[in-house]
């Protein structure tokens, strides 16, 4: 006998273990980037970065924001109970709390994800390296100055797309904040 299903079946702890392993890439990378020579970009750990980082990144957001877009429709549309009415009250929560962080502008968390399912561009911002690299050994040592810069991610994405009506829009996503308001939201912990 078939099971019927009518809706799409999404684990809270799907979504929220995605949000982590997309926190974890940019706080990795960071780490990676100072071990990672700079200058050499054959080197195993750069070639690994180069081949997955930035379509694991960027597929992970968008598994996240359209998970969670799909759960927030069904919640929407459900019956009245006392989960529907938690989850509504949480998002209320949520949404005070981190929607005038999680852009650069005041958008909800349900918009945020919009934004995220319809860029066309998705920009991972990177920083210089704070302090002196690991393969820069005198500098490293404090002995000298620095030889080399690095970068690592910022924890930012700029991803940029059109309204409707052909009008440009453009938003820098702070992932941290962004994970942060995931969690807070779907933890029933």
């Amino acid at each position: 006998m078939k099971t019927s299903i009518t809706a799409y079946l999404i684990e809270k702890n799907e979504i929220l273990l995605k949000a982590y392993q997309l926190l974890c890439l940019f706080f990795a990378n960071k780490q990676i980037s100072s071990i990672a020579h700079p200058e050499v970009p054959l080197e195993p750990l750069k070639r690994l970065e180069t081949r997955f980082l930035f379509t694991q990144v960027s597929t992970l957001l968008l598994e996240v924001a359209i998970l969670f877009r799909t759960l927030d429709d069904q919640m929407n549309k459900s019956p009245e109970s006392p989960q529907r009415a938690q989850y509504l009250l949480q998002l209320e929560r949520t949404n005070n709390n981190y929607a005038p962080m999680l852009f650069d502008e005041n958008i909800n968390i349900r918009e945020c994800c919009n934004k995220i399912i319809h860029a066309t561009t998705f920009e991972p911002n990177l920083v210089e390296g704070g302090t002196a690299h690991s393969k820069d050994y005198m500098a490293y040592l404090g002995d000298s100055e620095r030889e080399f810069q690095w970068h690592h991610l910022s924890g930012d994405v700029r991803i940029t797309g059109k309204k409707q009506d052909n009008e440009e829009w453009a938003h820098l996503i702070q992932i941290p904040v962004f994970v942060e308001a995931i969690a807070f939201l779907l933890d029933d912990g």
